[in-house]
């Protein structure tokens, strides 16, 4: 017998074992609140809508404040801010809580 013989049969990567997934630690709180994308309304350039009646929106500015991204709420919270990029951070931010 060669020693090529006695060598066992490479492991195919489907076989490998698995460790267990857990989910990350939150923040406190168990409750899941979905938010999803929305039409539009008129004015605003994207919008999200929660299924609790929550929703944020950016919105592109215009005339004095052209150049300019405002981040709108449900609960009345407006915030302009110069980049698109801010915008959409300071948007994920407000969904989160």
């Amino acid at each position: 017998m060669r020693d090529d013989d006695l060598k066992s049969p490479p492991r195919r990567i489907d076989s490998a074992p698995l460790s267990p997934l857990y989910p990350e630690e939150d923040d406190g709180t168990s409750e899941f609140v979905p938010w999803r994308t929305t039409r539009p309304h008129e004015g605003e350039a994207v919008r999200w809508e929660c299924i609790d009646g929550r929703w944020v929106a950016l919105s592109l500015g215009h005339g004095a404040s052209l150049g300019t991204v405002l981040v709108t709420d449900s609960s009345g919270r407006c915030e302009s801010l110069d980049s698109y990029e801010k915008a959409l951070t300071l948007a994920k931010r407000w969904r989160q809580r």
